[in-house]
Formats: structure tokens, sequence, C-alpha cells
């Protein structure tokens, strides 16, 4: 009896469209493989053979071949990569779904250069798609409704996966922003969360088969939107974090910082740096904090304070270009960056992305004036300011950058040092390429 011919699954992550930009999101985040490519390939079928291919910078035409299911993920900086991809996948023989942020967002644009796309979370909409797929009736559109439990069906999976390609890509505890600002194109805003213990045992994973270096602790990367948006979470997965003997990181909001109990369970626990999204300094127009004290660039001070105090690094990120910015919020922004010397800052330039309210607003007003997607990846102004010229913004730009590298020396430190274990490491050579998880 013959056997059925074996499935073949490829999923893409494609590098973003400027190289340079590409380069340094490597260097500084280990060029770790999607999230959702390591949950996709868990609930994909044993008898599917899983190939996953992660910023691939040149491609053959031998890559591209007949008779694969070919998923590509993409962010809006990647999409046009994204869609040349798709195009010669499809030339080549093989089906195409897309999916990710901007694919959500702009569906219609997307099934030009795909069979299907997904709408939304891919993970409930995975197994219909491929029994579709097997049977020659793949669908236009998926609509994937976010999971309350979205981890527990592929914990198992995880607990199998190599530890390094696990610290690589760290652990994700939460979906979803409590937040609502305009400019996020988040692709669901209820928060979510994995089981502490599921994020104690693959914590537990990496920590075992971890080697010292000079005696330092195993760093474990949290991936997540914000570490502290549910305080009764986090404290009691600082808790548990304690008895591991771990250092840690993490995105969080600036709200841990009036929090002295919460602080000091993160320092006992092993934190090391938290990246707060400071954004603007008028922090009444974008909250990003549920507490009522932070008025002004004054209480994000006091707010850095406290979090050093518990030897805790701080990493603040700001943005550029908002409406109500002109050239004196600018000097507010040098004076406050000088007062807060944080360990690092991040400045981009406000982007509007597709999905988000910001474009929509834009778009509206006539003001979006690139459309050229491989632009929208933080460093490039696509759209006209309020009150001053592209010209103006970009000087601003540039002027806050070279000061917040001024008064942050521990930034050129960093990024040598993440330079030099990246050209080190595997991946280096010029992306990462592996058989099922």
């Amino acid at each position: 009896m013959a056997m059925a011919p074996r499935r073949e699954l490829l999923l893409v992550n494609p590098r973003a469209s400027y190289f340079f930009i590409d380069l340094l999101q490597r260097v500084f985040t280990g060029n770790p493989v999607p999230y959702v490519f390591l949950i996709l390939s868990a609930l994909t079928p044993r008898s599917w053979g899983v190939r996953v291919i992660n910023k691939k910078d040149v491609w053959l035409p031998g890559d591209f071949k007949a008779g694969q299911l070919v998923g590509i993920t993409c962010l809006t900086a990647s999409v046009t990569e994204a869609y040349r991809l798709a195009d010669r996948f499809r030339k080549a023989g093989s089906k195409v779904v897309l999916g990710g942020p901007h694919v959500s967002a702009r569906p219609d644009e997307a099934l030009g250069h795909a069979d299907s796309v997904v709408i939304g979370e891919a993970e409930s909409a995975w197994p219909q798609i491929l029994k579709d797929y097997e049977a020659g009736a793949l669908q236009d559109k998926y609509l994937g409704l976010p999971l309350d439990d979205f981890f527990s069906p592929v914990f198992d999976s995880f607990l199998k996966l190599d530890p390094q390609l696990l610290s690589r890509a760290g652990i994700h505890v939460d979906r979803g922003c409590k937040y609502n600002c305009d400019f996020c194109a988040k692709l669901s805003g209820k928060c979510r969360f994995i089981k502490i213990e599921q994020v104690l045992a693959l914590i537990q994973k990496i920590r075992d088969a971890s080697r010292p270096f000079f005696g330092r602790k195993p760093f474990i990367v949290f991936r997540c939107d914000n570490i502290f948006s549910n305080p009764a979470y986090a404290k009691k997965l600082f808790r548990e974090l304690a008895k591991l003997d771990v250092a840690w990181g993490a995105n969080c909001s600036i709200d841990i910082a009036f929090d002295e109990e919460a602080l000091q369970l993160a320092q006992a626990s092993g934190c090391r740096d938290l990246l707060v999204g400071f954004e603007t300094v008028h922090p009444k127009e974008y909250k990003k904090t549920d507490l009522a004290q932070i008025h002004s660039g004054e209480d994000y001070i006091k707010a850095v304070k406290a979090v050093r105090r518990h030897k805790i690094g701080v990493v603040g990120s700001f943005i550029v270009g908002f409406d109500d910015y002109r050239p004196k919020d600018y000097l507010k922004l040098l004076w406050l960056l000088l007062r807060l010397r944080l360990h690092h800052s991040l400045l981009t330039i406000l982007t509007p992305y597709p999905g988000s309210r910001l474009f929509d607003r834009l778009k509206s007003e006539g003001r979006i004036f690139s459309y050229g997607w491989k632009r929208y990846n933080f460093l490039n102004c696509v759209f006209k300011p309020k009150h001053m010229s592209v010209t103006a913004l970009y000087a601003w730009f540039f002027l806050v950058r070279a000061v917040s590298l001024c008064v942050s020396p521990q930034f050129i430190m960093s990024f040598i040092y993440a330079w030099v274990i990246y050209m080190l490491s595997f991946h280096a050579s010029q992306y990462l390429i592996y058989g099922r998880f």
C-alpha cells in the first residue's frame, strides 16, 4: 500500500527592507525565531515536514520550490520583502499564506500576493488552514480569534525545544496591552497571561542547560509588552523567580516605580534592566500608566531614581513627531534626557502604522505623503508634522539622538559587546534555518 506523500511546511520570517536597520535589530535581539513560528510548528501534525527560515538575506532560484505550504509573517517594515518572496514561491508552484500585523490591517492588499491571509492571531485558525490545504480548498481569508489560553496547547512542545533556541527566543508571558495608544497597531488589546508554572518550567529548562560565564547568572529575556501590566501576576512571578537564581530583563510600565513591594521583589528575583516606554514629555497626552501622579518629566525623574535605588537599570524609549511638539518641547526632551541619565535611551520617529488610529487620522487629514512600506521603520518620517517641516523634525531627531548617546556611554559599550557576540555566533553568518521544533 503506497504511503501518502509527506506534506511540507516552510515558515519564513523576511528581513526588514533596509539591510542596516535589520542588522541593528539582529545585533540587539539575537535574531530570535518569531514566537508564532514556534507555536505553529507545535500545532502542525507530526506527519508534516517543517522548516523555518529566519531573516535570510540572499535567496537563490533553487530556494523556490513547488508543492509546499509557505507561511510568511511580516511587519510593515518587512512587508515589501514578504510580498516579493510570496510572489516567487507562488510562481514556483507553492501555496502561500501571509500573516502578521500589516497583513491583518490590509488583508486585501496582501491577497494580491498570497493564496490566503490570516487576520488576527494565527493559532485558532491554523488547524483549519492545514485541513483546507490538504483538501485543496484554501480560503482567501481566515479570522484568527484571540485565545484566552493560547499557550497550554503547545506547552509540552516548548519543553522539548533546544534550550539555546528557547533562550534566544525569550519568554513571552503575555499577549495584548491595557493601554490604548493611537500609534499602536496591536492585533488584540485584551491582556492574557500564560500560567506562572509554565513560565517557571521554561526558565528552569534554560537555567539547567546554561553554562555560567565567569560566574554570571543565566539571563532571561521576557519579550512581553509589559511585565507589570497585572501587578498581582507580576509579584507572584517575581517571588517564584527569586528561587531560581537567574537574572532577567523586560519591558515594563512606569507604574512599578511607585510600588515599593514590587521593586523589592523585582530586585530579589534578579531583575537587571527594565525598558520603559516614556514616549513623550507630556505623559497626560499618552497615558502609559494607571497612576494619577505621573504628570510631568519631574515625575519620570522620581520614578527612575526609585528604580535605581533597587539596582535596576532603566532603558527609556521616547518618540519624536507628536502633533503637540514644538521646538520648545524638544528642548524639554533634551533637558529631561540630561537629567534622567538613563542606562540607555531609545529614540524613534512617530510612525503611523496601518491598523492604528494614528494612521487613519493622518490619512483622513491628508498628511501622509509616503505609502512606501519599507520606510515605516521608526527612523523615517512619512507624514507632515503639525508645527514644523519634515527637515526640522529630522534635525531635532538627530540632535536629541546625539545628546542621548553622549549621556549614555553604556550604549556604545553594549553595542560593541552585542556586535562582537553577534559576529561570533552561528546566526551571524547570514540567517538561521531550522527543521521542526
